[in-house]
């Protein structure tokens, strides 16, 4: 017996609008596919159909029909719904606020918090040599004596020092131990730089940490001496310039590019160093024992507070955005009065899960596990990171993981359904979540993109700016309180001393907290934070952690490979946007007929696909993907390589003349026992993308009614216009504002620049109207007629026939 399935392809907003209005012609024609795979912005109109279904009674009816597409296109104002000025206002407020709480506020708590502990370590061990080749005036006084200007004859002549508040340096001796200093640790640097390069694996991560810890000792104990040494020569403002200055060197020089984030940081904490070292005023602000002993307290407290910041900032902006796009989207019930109901402490503080609604709970979040009765069978695609079938370095850490009521497998899954036995169910999968997560375009993990956005990668994992959601394999090993209670028993065990100890001068002590107990204590929460690992899976304390189920903590990892390996995996998982494997949303093999709508950019665009296609070091990665992980291969439907068919069919088509389809043929292929490999079946794809009016196959204008002549439809004109055909008039003069007000000529030119035109919007933009959602609704309405795609999902065909759209 033949399937059938649809494939919603990724684009946002913009591809919601337009995957809506072919399941809107898919419905009115009682055309329901056996399986529905989405990915980021289909997913929202996938799973918000599925949802409003569920919650009707598991029927598709005309009437809910109706209502719920009004409801998305009233609703497409997903992040500002500007059709209310004052609810606008508030929403854009409110983002502000979270991005500026998150990426300035968060980052500053939790880089502060080590600043001052540095500074401390380092004068500890280094404080002596540092001070050696300088002459400091009197703390009280900040004033120098006659005889330490006798002594220091070569430098008075240099410098006013009577007039002087910094330390001058001293020649003789002590500056040469300095300098040996300097050079001992810089050939460290060099030299554990070199085996790091050359050790094998096994050695390759303790080379690593050593070669880290000698350059950041190094820049710590160099750089407050260079600031010392030649303040007393440099105006303030000309000491700002410099900073600025060599921070746009960093950015300037490629190799350097990926660690300026790190650099700013390092400047800054040498600042807190030579504050500390040489006792002597920063930006005005004079140094004395008690103030260090206030800042070392409140580090230990923001150290303590650290696990709980990041776990905040990491998962704040992807919650805001599921709660945003389940209250636009999801039916009434499923989000409540107030649009939160789908929203729990679990989606930003993953631990909180005696909390959770139970399975009894009126209107409770659905989840995957809900939807296993429902048709079309829901198939979610993210990109799964950080985990290798093997421990070859050569295969990529990432690959494509699809979320279904029937199993959770990756793409190239051998163990069938038992690979996510007992560790991950779909019943642990909200459905909100799975749309959210399938559309975290901007993550910590970029997969096949992470070269791209390597050289902001360190300064985008710094400021928390990223999406995606942590999975843990195995969660039943995390849902009991007790566990949670004794975290949380631990870690106020940890901050008692913290806080109790600088009390004693109140209790009638006279000595209260000293710099070195504050060292120790903030060490305490710095050891159970340390053990992190960045988003390439190396451990390192400075980066953001890997969040687990556990309150406040980070989970171990293991420190010998980023990611783990395995044909099962028990570590937390790392899911984000399927196109970051770059591919489109898949089918299952065996499928009889696949439909997929993609949005597609402008021609130039195409011609460079069209050019990634035919390179044999890029090849198509929906094609080459099927191919390598699915034993696939493709044709034109007159037997034709599929890649000139396409060229002659869909890419070289002169305008007005441009089809908004392509059809051709996958022929599946599998190893027999006897390891030779033979066909199993073939079906087809319908690939259906829009077209500008100007651009697209021309034909005559019918009404709603004439286009459903065989089915009483009820679309309103005032809102979805007199036809599926919409006018170049009418989406030309569509701009990127999230304001009716603003689809008007003077916007033209600048909103084409910056965010494109119809149907090439940038997916960045995701504030759209109501005005933008019909005509990208009305278009794919249209691209599915013209396709007839209907006839296609239709279409009889032999039961060893496969067939995929």
């Amino acid at each position: 017996m033949r399937s059938t399935g649809v494939a919603f392809s990724g684009g946002g907003v913009r591809s919601a609008a337009l995957c809506s209005g072919v399941l809107r012609r898919l419905l009115q024609k009682g055309t329901v596919p056996d399986f529905l795979s989405c990915v980021s912005g289909g997913g929202y109109t996938g799973t918000a159909y599925l949802d409003w279904k569920y919650r009707n009674e598991h029927r598709d009816d005309p009437k809910w029909h109706k209502e719920f597409f009004e409801h998305m296109r009233r609703r497409t104002g997903v992040l500002c719904d500007w059709q209310n000025p004052l609810q606008g206002c508030f929403d854009t407020l409110f983002i502000l606020c979270l991005n500026i709480f998150v990426a300035f506020v968060l980052p500053f708590f939790n880089w502060f918090g080590y600043a001052f502990p540095t500074a401390y370590v380092i004068d500890y061990f280094f404080g002596a040599l540092l001070r050696d080749p300088f002459k400091c005036p009197d703390v009280k006084s900040h004033n120098f004596t006659a005889s330490e200007i006798a002594e220091n004859s070569e430098v008075s002549e240099l410098f006013n020092m009577t007039s002087q508040i910094e330390c001058v340096p001293k020649l003789g001796p002590e500056m040469y131990f300095t300098f040996m200093m300097f050079a001992f640790l810089f050939i460290l640097f060099l030299l554990f730089y070199v085996i790091q390069k050359v050790a094998g694996p096994s050695l390759k991560p303790l080379a690593k940490f050593l070669f880290n810890l000698t350059g950041f000792v190094f820049a710590m104990v160099f750089l407050p001496w260079l600031i010392e040494q030649y303040i007393v020569v440099t105006p303030m403002w000309l000491n700002a310039l410099i900073l600025v200055l060599s921070i746009f060197l960093w950015l300037g020089i490629p190799p350097l590019r990926d660690k300026a984030s790190l650099a700013i940081i390092v400047y800054l904490y040498a600042y807190a160093v030579k504050w500390r070292v040489y006792k002597t005023a920063v930006l005005s602000v004079d140094y004395n024992d008690h103030r260090f002993t206030i800042l070392m307290w409140v580090s230990g407290m923001l150290i303590w507070l650290n696990p709980l910041l990041v776990v905040f900032q990491r998962n704040a902006l992807h919650a805001y955005n599921s709660w945003r796009l389940q209250k636009a989207f999801y039916s009434p019930e499923s989000t409540g009065a107030t649009g939160c109901s789908g929203i729990t402490c679990q989606d930003v503080f993953p631990s909180c899960t005696c909390w959770e609604p139970t399975n009894e709970s009126l209107n409770r979040p659905l989840t995957l596990e809900d939807l296993e009765d429902l048709s079309p069978e829901y198939i979610c695609n993210v990109t799964v990171h950080e985990w290798r079938t093997t421990p070859s370095h050569r295969e990529p850490p990432f690959e494509l993981l699809t979320m279904a009521p029937s199993g959770i497998e990756r793409i190239d899954n051998e163990l069938g359904k038992k690979q996510f036995e007992n560790r991950l169910h779909p019943r642990d999968i909200k459905l909100a979540e799975a749309m959210a997560t399938s559309a975290a375009a901007v993550s910590f993990h970029m997969g096949k993109y992470e070269s791209n956005f390597e050289p902001l990668q360190t300064l985008q994992i710094m400021l928390g700016l990223g999406m995606g959601k942590s999975l843990v394999a195995e969660p039943k090993y995390w849902n009991g309180c007790l566990t949670k209670s004794l975290a949380i028993l631990i870690q106020v065990a940890v901050v008692f001393p913290i806080i109790v100890l600088p009390m004693i001068p109140f209790l009638g002590r006279e000595r209260g907290l000293e710099p070195k107990s504050c060292d120790l204590l903030s060490r305490v929460p710095l050891r159970v934070d340390a053990d992190r690992r960045d988003a390439h899976g190396r451990r390192k304390s400075w980066m953001l952690a890997k969040v687990c189920e556990v309150v406040y903590c980070q989970y171990i990892s293991r420190q010998v490979y980023p990611g783990t390996f395995g044909s099962s995996q028990r570590w937390p998982h790392s899911p984000s946007n399927s196109l970051h494997e770059r591919r489109w949303p898949r089918g299952k093999p065996g499928y009889s007929t696949f439909t997929e709508t993609e949005v597609a950019k402008d021609r130039r665009y195409r011609r460079r696909m069209f050019r990634r296609i035919r390179s044999r070091r890029r090849s198509n990665h929906c094609t080459k993907k099927a191919r390598e992980k699915l034993h696939c291969s493709f044709t034109g439907m007159n037997g034709r390589d599929v890649y000139e068919d396409l060229r002659v069919k869909v890419i070289d088509r002169p305008a007005s003349k441009q089809p908004r389809s392509y059809r051709f043929k996958v022929h599946y292929y599998d190893y027999t026992d006897d390891g030779e490999e033979q066909k199993v079946g073939e079906g087809e794809v319908l690939y259906i993308l829009p077209r500008h009016p100007k651009q697209g196959l021309s034909g005559e204008q019918k009404s709603w009614g004439e286009v459903a002549s065989d089915v009483k439809i009820d679309i309103e004109p005032d809102l979805w216009g007199t036809g599926p055909e919409v006018e170049a008039d009418e989406v030309d003069r569509l701009t990127w504002c999230c304001c009716e007000c603003c689809h008007c000529s003077p916007l033209k030119l600048f909103s084409a620049s910056l965010c494109g035109v119809f149907p090439y919007h940038s997916t960045a933009n995701q504030f759209f109207t109501p005005a933008m959602f019909t005509a990208y609704h009305r278009e794919g309405y249209r691209a599915c007629i013209e396709a007839s795609t209907v006839d296609f999902l239709l279409e009889p065909g032999e039961s060893s026939e496969l067939k995929l759209l």
